[in-house]
């Protein structure tokens, strides 16, 4: 499955993930939906204030809120985090970014409240120097406008900041689970395909868990990936570790000299040390290794390989594959099928 055809639509089961937006949204106090990079809509809104629902109703505050939803999004990832700010409004809302590997799919909006007086821990920054064009002509609405604001609930920061966090859980949990379900349907119907072609009946192909690539069934070490070669008291233990683990990133040496608390200079010149080989190589070996694992067991393209690992360009990642083995992936694949 290429990037480009992705979509918050194509991989998610909407109604399905709206059910889960009602129950996040009740049992954390807040308002939540999810919208596409641009801002627009993919779900109906869970829990939603009457004052945000009188806003979206007016068409020049509703372009408004759908201006801050996308620029919200792209502020999540820019910070690789979520982002919690004040909407044209004042109103406190957090953008929890969707990704699969870089591509930026849309965000999971969540928020609707007030910041009480006095929070000291709260620091949220307007996203938009203009405040809502939206004006009530009668005197009688904009008293019942009022209302509607006053009954937004309060919700202190730090608890914002813990929902933040667990709705930012669950949604990578749940696209990493969509994507890995839609790349293993995918392979199964390519595989109905070539076996139609070859005149193989459909009753003699296996059944589609056993065959696709399941994690379940290769060994303990293959599917954990883990080959650490460091001691735990080496310096640069915590990115390693963190490599074998996040095997669908595309992790940044900047991010790894973070992680071990090194400037990214001396991690640099430390990780050859440590490991042999620069950290650029290291992890392009990793996925390699990772790959080949899935070239054995699954019938999986090259690029759905490539995706689940993290590369957004497959021509790079056969690049790659072939720096390290000599020859391409569908060549390694053909050989051990002959073997």
């Amino acid at each position: 499955m290429k990037t480009q055809d992705l979509d918050l639509k194509t991989i998610l089961d909407i109604p399905m993930f709206e059910h889960l937006q009602d129950a996040l949204a009740k049992a954390t106090g807040t308002a939540i939906i999810t919208v596409d990079y641009k801002g627009t809509p993919v779900t109906k809104h869970s829990c939603r204030t009457e004052f945000c629902s009188v806003i979206r109703e007016n068409p020049v505050s509703r372009k408004r809120c759908t201006k801050c939803d996308a620029l919200a999004g792209l502020e999540a990832v820019r910070l690789n985090r979520p982002y919690i700010y004040l909407c044209h409004c004042g109103i406190v809302d957090v953008a929890v970014p969707v990704m699969v590997g870089e591509k930026y799919l849309g965000a999971v909006m969540f928020g609707q409240v007030r910041l009480p007086n006095g929070d000291t821990d709260a620091k949220v920054e307007r996203l938009v120097s203009e405040i809502s064009s939206f004006q009530a002509e009668e005197e009688t609405t904009r008293r019942d406008l009022m209302e509607k604001y006053e009954k937004i609930p309060e919700m202190e920061y730090k608890r914002i900041v813990e929902i933040a966090e667990l709705i930012d859980t669950e949604v990578q949990y749940i696209v990493h689970r969509a994507v890995e379900g839609r790349n293993r349907a995918l392979t199964y119907e390519w595989m109905l395909r070539n076996a139609a072609a070859a005149g193989m009946a459909e009753s003699r192909l296996p059944s589609m868990p056993q065959e696709i690539g399941n994690m379940a069934e290769m060994p303990e070490a293959e599917r954990s990936g883990e080959r650490i070669g460091v001691p735990e008291s080496s310096p640069v233990y915590p990115a390693v570790r963190y490599v074998e683990s996040h095997r669908g990133e595309m992790v940044t040496m900047r991010d790894m000299a973070n992680l071990c608390h090194l400037s990214p200079s001396y991690f640099s010149k430390i990780f050859p040390r440590e490991m042999g080989e620069t950290f650029t190589d290291y992890v392009n070996r990793c996925k390699v290794e990772w790959a080949k694992q899935r070239l054995r067991v699954s019938a999986e393209s090259v690029s759905s390989i490539a995706f689940e690992l993290g590369y957004v360009d497959t021509s790079y990642f056969i690049k790659v594959f072939k720096k390290f083995e000599g020859i391409t992936p569908l060549a390694y694949r053909q050989q051990r099928y002959k073997a």
